[in-house]
């Protein structure tokens, strides 16, 4: 009961005080949703940021530069709670609400102020199709140029925002070691993927076990439909987040930002790294089964 009322008596003295939530949707909710995150950002460094009565079990989350928090649910069916986040002199009171599917556009809020946001990408029309290398083979400088390129809308990217998701997004995530390729002690492999404010970020480690650094020259991301092995599009590469040259003995995280897509179940995406001339190309086929289930499509 008294934590009712003080609900209650907050609730009332923020209206009295004229605050509001400058969110993405105008409403005072903030949703979540199985298998993505809920990305706030605010104008203002975040000082305060309590979930229910601080004791929550049901959320987890993480700011990042002060002004930007990652939000996920981790439990399987999360109750509705409340929200309290001061940044600068601004107090938010909002609600957390869980949907089992919610249109990932809505999964980005902003509390105040404005992102800085850079040139707009232009993803170019679609050429004619380009035929298929057989599974494991090399592919080519030319057929690499000559594949179309997925959609034809004009993307902006904020590349403020973009870039500290994807080095979030690539910190510590161990690789799925069913989907690695090893070629001349370099071994590059699949480690997770995720959609957010209708992108798609995947994430690989690289690891060069040789003696010579190991140079990306060109990464190249292709979506392959199963139902036509000769169809093949490359997927334009928004932003990337990983070092264009890893030392011997070192391993990193290499994050490729693309246009959102959903995926039919036997599909792949393919990642292609080509390095300096006279050296073998790395190429790693991995199955959108492995991704979250909320990038494929329903059959």
């Amino acid at each position: 009961m008294k934590r009712v009322l003080c609900s209650l008596l907050l609730c009332l003295l923020i209206t009295s005080a004229g605050l509001s939530v400058k969110g993405q949707t105008g409403t005072d909710s903030i949703l979540t949703t199985k298998g993505a995150v809920t990305l706030i950002t605010s104008g203002a460094p975040i000082s305060t940021f309590q979930i229910g009565d601080g004791k929550n079990t049901d959320y987890d989350y993480r700011i990042v530069d002060g002004n930007m928090v990652f939000l996920r649910p981790i439990t399987a069916a999360p109750h509705p709670t409340n929200l309290i986040v001061r940044e600068g002199e601004n107090i938010h009171y909002m609600i957390i609400a869980y949907r089992d599917k919610a249109d990932l556009s809505r999964l980005k809020y902003t509390l105040s102020g404005k992102s800085k946001t850079s040139d707009a990408f232009t993803t170019p029309e679609a050429t004619p199709q380009a035929p298929r290398p057989g599974n494991g083979q090399r592919i080519t400088e030319d057929q690499l140029s000559n594949l179309p390129e997925e959609g034809g809308n004009l993307i902006s990217v904020d590349t403020v925002t973009v870039g500290k998701i994807a080095e979030d997004f690539g910190k510590d995530h161990k690789v799925n070691h069913q989907y690695e390729v090893k070629v001349d002690g370099i071994s590059v492999g699949y480690a997770q993927a995720m959609t957010l404010s209708n992108m798609n970020y995947f994430c690989f480690r690289i690891r060069n076990k040789g003696k010579e650094p190991f140079e990306i020259v060109k990464a190249s991301l292709i979506h392959k439909e199963k139902k036509d092995t000769s169809l093949l599009h490359t997927m334009p590469i928004l932003y990337k987040k990983g070092p264009a040259t890893i030392a011997p003995k070192e391993e990193v995280s290499e994050v490729y930002v693309v246009p959102s897509k959903q995926f039919r179940k036997d599909d792949e995406v393919i990642i292609v790294l080509q390095t300096t001339e006279g050296k073998q190309q790395v190429v790693l086929y991995v199955p959108v089964t492995v991704l979250p289930r909320y990038m494929l499509a329903k059959q």
